[in-house]
């Protein structure tokens, strides 16, 4: 399977999504190709027992398309098909067709099925795996909720609640009353009722949006933002007030075509963005969401990560995805067992205890766990630019970092933090000058001044590249605010290795951290010790 590349295909009741990858190891994969089809395969009062026969050939000439591509890929094909196919009275005939005209065999998969797939695609796209995460994905058939965690499903459902659906129940013929909007807000109350109460027993950290209408909602907030800033560093995410301010904007246009016009709507959604919107609303308010990050991969994403578990003589689930894909750029451009490649995880190991140490004494104050992990991270990768040149090597490793589409799990700002911090490990510090790092919003420059300056101090005390430092202490002294980094050698053959190069080197690299921790740095070998 490594040397396959594998196409997911989902046939959604609006769209129909293909994704082409290429497999690498531990469960990653490159995205090579992609299309999107709109489709709107499923139709009729709401119920979407039945296949027309324009929407058949609509999805039979998309899959069609698809196929050509997946084969110019020499792509293995899985393809999953969701509510408008699991109802339909005629889907035999459309899958008799797929399998004739296009040489495929569709998987239909159940609600619940489904839900888990989404989850799972999920994890791929953004840093949730530790966190109890609530999943919320709107099709145009049926909306699926999952709450899971450490990339296990803890509860899973998939509801007739769709944007189609609701559209050829409420709002056929294109036209918006009170009246409509109203019904069809009871209509989804009663609906969620159940799921609302559930979900409130097993509680959530953090909720994630995924698929076409949320991702929607969530773009259109995003170009209406006064505050918006630079929007390729944010992420894309909603809240109770901009979803019923954007919501109220869609409510108060009647025609689709003039709808069509809102920044950020596509005119093809314009019609089913009403009811997206209000179940979306009426979600958030049911089940107390006070903020959704939206996702990026979704359904199809899953179908690709199941694909390679299943081919796997692995049994275990799927790890964090950020760690792996961090560990894999790292190895593939250092080379594994290689002298650089254990000089890099010791240097990783260093910054670790460093920024820990500092974190406990409450000196670097406002970082989290996800900070340490965005600085082990930057540990990890901050010389993959010697592949391209030694000289700059550090600009080189931002580049690297900020254009990989190996690093996955992570936002586009954590990304730049890494990359950012990664860059600053050498050479000068993090400038005015320097646009990219003016770029960044004021918290976040601050946070990679102090990562930057931990990784700075870590690089140097492996400056021989031999692990000779085996661990650092920290001493406070108040009075003078004065740190005392103390290294404690290695040993060989039961004596202490000698230091001097590595504090020597680190001496050189401490004005960042000094600046950031507003206190003196000494560094010395522990007392006893061969140092300098």
């Amino acid at each position: 399977m490594k040397s396959k590349n594998i196409a997911a295909i989902d046939l959604g009741t609006n769209s129909f999504h293909l994704v082409i990858v290429r497999p690498g190891d531990r469960y990653q994969f490159d995205v090579i190709g992609k299309s999107k089809e709109e489709v709107r395969l499923g139709s009729g009062g709401g119920d979407l027992d039945h296949i027309g026969e324009e929407a058949m050939e609509r999805g039979i000439e998309a899959l069609s398309r698809f196929m050509q591509l997946a084969r110019g890929h020499q792509a293995t094909v899985r393809a999953v098909a969701t509510s408008a196919l699991r109802e339909a009275h005629n889907r035999d005939a459309f899958l008799e067709r797929a399998r004739k005209e296009c040489g495929l065999n569709i998987e239909i998969i159940p609600g619940r099925e489904e839900a888990r797939l989404i989850y799972l695609g999920a994890l791929q796209a953004l840093p949730v795996f530790d966190r109890q995460t609530l999943l919320v994905d709107i099709g145009g058939g049926s909306t699926e909720f999952v709450i899971g965690k450490s990339g296990q499903p803890l509860y899973a459902v998939s509801l007739k609640l769709g944007a189609i659906r609701l559209n050829d129940r409420f709002f056929a013929g294109d036209s918006i009353n009170a009246n409509r909007v109203q019904e069809c807000r009871r209509y989804i109350r009663v609906a969620l009722a159940g799921v609302a109460a559930d979900i409130a027993k097993q509680g959530f950290e953090l909720a994630v949006g995924c698929s076409g209408t949320i991702e929607t909602l969530a773009e259109m907030v995003r170009q209406t933002d006064p505050d918006g800033g630079d929007a390729r560093l944010k992420e894309a995410e909603l809240n109770p007030e901009t979803l019923a301010a954007t919501t109220e904007k869609i409510l108060s246009i009647g025609e689709h075509k003039k709808r069509a016009r809102l920044p950020g709507l596509d005119e093809k959604r314009a019609d089913i963005i009403v009811p997206g919107a209000i179940l979306l609303d009426e979600i958030f308010q049911a089940l107390r969401v006070q903020r959704m990050v939206v996702s990026p991969y979704a359904l199809r994403e899953g179908v690709i990560m199941d694909t390679l578990i299943r081919a796997s003589n692995r049994k275990e689930m799927i790890a964090d995805i950020r760690r792996d894909s961090v560990r894999y750029l790292a190895e593939s451009m250092l080379g594994r067992n290689t002298r650089e490649w254990k000089a890099t995880q010791h240097i990783t190991f260093l910054a670790g205890r460093l920024l820990d140490h500092l974190m406990t004494a409450n000196i670097l104050r406002g970082l989290t766990l996800n900070d340490s992990f965005l600085l082990q991270s930057a540990s990890l990768l901050h010389n993959v630019g010697t592949i391209i040149a030694h000289s700059a090597h550090h600009k080189h490793s931002y580049y690297i970092i900020k254009n990989s589409e190996s690093l996955m799990g992570f936002t586009p700002l954590e990304l730049e933090i890494i990359a950012q911090v990664a860059r600053y490990h050498r050479k000068s510090a993090p400038s005015r000058k320097h646009s990219d790092f003016q770029s960044l919003p004021r918290p976040e420059q601050d946070q990679v001044r102090k990562l930057a300056g931990v990784l700075r101090v870590a690089v140097n005390l492996e400056r021989g590249s031999e692990q000779r430092v085996k661990d650092l202490q920290l001493v406070l002294d108040q009075k003078q605010r004065t740190i005392r980094i103390l290294v404690e050698p290695d040993k060989q053959r039961g004596k202490p290795v000698n230091v001097s190069l590595e504090i020597w080197a680190a001496r050189s690299m401490t004005a960042l951290l000094e600046e950031v921790t507003n206190r003196h740095i000494e560094i010395e070998a522990v007392t006893g010790t061969d140092g300098d």
